[in-house]
Parts: structure tokens; C-alpha cells; sequence
């Protein structure tokens, strides 16, 4: 079984990461773009395309072969459709993939406010030596207010403490039934 992925961008491009991506390697791995380098007596293969290789959404097995530069644009082309894709931006269609990247990477982050600015963090669950345990969250709500959520509880029992901390608006409740 694979664990390779393509993500689909649009209806036109699909991209993935290569091996090359994060750093050059002694191996070219999954790269079809490569070059090499040579550092302390060993060759090093490095990815030309930055370590995102476009593919084709029709045909997301299928990367896409470089045509031509116009201007500031690029013109790649499927092999098996032969459909032109022509990018006016290559280096934004770069950023919009990094960008989709990211986003597993993000996706449990909780915000915390600092000095108007909020910054992400981890969740975060943690038990103390003295029994009790508690865990915090942080969310927006419906308003787009920042919203904190802290349970605790004892490691014994499984019941448990809620509060919520909207800090813009200075509030602080607790969850009564819990």
C-alpha cells in the first residue's frame, strides 16, 4: 500500500510534495526534477521545482510536463488528455500549495491573545502529582470572539469542572450541570 498523496489544488492541477522537498538527500526518491551537487565527497540530489511537482486533476497519476514560459506565465501540458494549463503566476500557484500544506499542520492549533495579536498553540492536556487533571481549548465562537476552555478533573473520577473565559469580553462562566 502507498502512503503517497496528491492534493487536489483545482479543477485543473493537483500537486504533491517530493522527497526532495524538506532537504537534499543522497537518494532523488520520488523527485523527476532533479539536480545534483556535490558536498564533502558525496552527491546530493536537490528538486528544481522547489519539492512540489504538479500533476494533473483529471489524472492525478500523471505529472504534468513544463511546455514553455511566456512572459510571466508557464504552460504545462497532461501527456494523456494533451489539455494546455496555462499559469499566469508560477510563483503564487507555489504559495497556493504551500498554503494547503499547511493546513494539517494548523488545523488543531488553539489561538491564544497577546497583545492583540493571537499567536497558535498546541492543545494541551496535563496531569498534575496531585490527582487532578486539566486540559484547555481554544475556539472561536459563533460572534468571532475568542473563547477558552478549561476542564478539570480528578484522575479518580470522571467528573469534571468547565469554565469558558471570553477575554473580549471580559466574561468568565462556568458550565453548571458539570
Amino acid at each position: 500500500m502507498s502512503d503517497k498523496i496528491v492534493y487536489r489544488l483545482d479543477d485543473k492541477v493537483s500537486f504533491r510534495k517530493c522527497s526532495l522537498a524538506d532537504e537534499d538527500m543522497i537518494v532523488h526518491g520520488d523527485c523527476t526534477n532533479y539536480s545534483t551537487r556535490e558536498a564533502n565527497w558525496t552527491t546530493y540530489y536537490c528538486c528544481n521545482q522547489n519539492g512540489i511537482h504538479y500533476h494533473c486533476t483529471q489524472h492525478p497519476e500523471i505529472e504534468l510536463d513544463y511546455v514553455s514560459s511566456e512572459y510571466s506565465g508557464v504552460v504545462y501540458k497532461c501527456p494523456r488528455c494533451s489539455k494546455d494549463i496555462e499559469i499566469d503566476n508560477p510563483k503564487e500557484l507555489r504559495s497556493k500549495c504551500l498554503r494547503l500544506l499547511n493546513i494539517p499542520e494548523f488545523k488543531d492549533a488553539k489561538l491564544i491573545r497577546l497583545d492583540d495579536w493571537y499567536v497558535p498553540e498546541i492543545k494541551q492536556k496535563k496531569k498534575t502529582e496531585s490527582g487532578y487533571w486539566i486540559h484547555t481549548n481554544v475556539k472561536t465562537d459563533k460572534d468571532d470572539d475568542t473563547i477558552i476552555v478549561v476542564y478539570v478533573g480528578h484522575k479518580d473520577d470522571n467528573k469534571k469542572v468547565q469554565f469558558f473565559i471570553k477575554p473580549e469580553k471580559g466574561q468568565v462562566t462556568s458550565d453548571h450541570k458539570d
